[in-house]
């Protein structure tokens, strides 16, 4: 009896966090977003993809730091594949997230593939050259 209480009182627990889950999106998600060739100016965004960064999302790719000297990191590039060297072409804007993880949080840098969770928006930067930037609220490493 006591299992069967357990149960019903912990299902709506278990069905309003999924509720409240970060919704992951993916890299071919993101191309939705059309950008000139050699620029990060976008087209309007597609209904599809301005539904799906509405809310917290959680993206897995690839960090590249912006500062190699800090062993404690807030800002840094997300890619879908490891970053390349300088003979390489970068991929392109619609393909780059610039992270700036939320206020007074920093992540240990990776080599591996990580899932970064916050809130996307579509913000050109010709600096980063990337399309979007995101406010992270956490990060992990992907281990599987």
């Amino acid at each position: 009896m006591k299992k069967y209480i357990l149960l019903v009182l912990g299902l709506p627990f278990f069905f309003i966090s999924n509720l409240f889950a970060a919704q992951e999106v993916t890299w071919t998600q993101f191309q939705l977003l059309e950008t000139k060739a050699g620029s990060v100016e976008v087209g309007k965004p597609p209904e599809e993809l301005t539904k799906l960064i509405a809310g917290e999302v959680s993206v897995k790719g690839f960090m590249m730091p912006m500062d190699y000297t800090q062993k404690k990191i807030s800002e840094f590039l997300l890619m879908p594949y490891i970053p390349a060297c300088m003979h390489v072409p970068p991929p392109p804007a619609n393909q780059l997230i610039l992270v700036r993880m939320a206020k007074g949080k920093e992540v240990d840098p990776s080599f591996y593939p990580v899932e970064i969770t916050g809130k996307v928006i579509i913000k050109p930067s010709l600096e980063f050259e990337s399309s979007y930037e995101m406010t992270g609220e956490s990060m992990k490493e992907i281990t599987e």
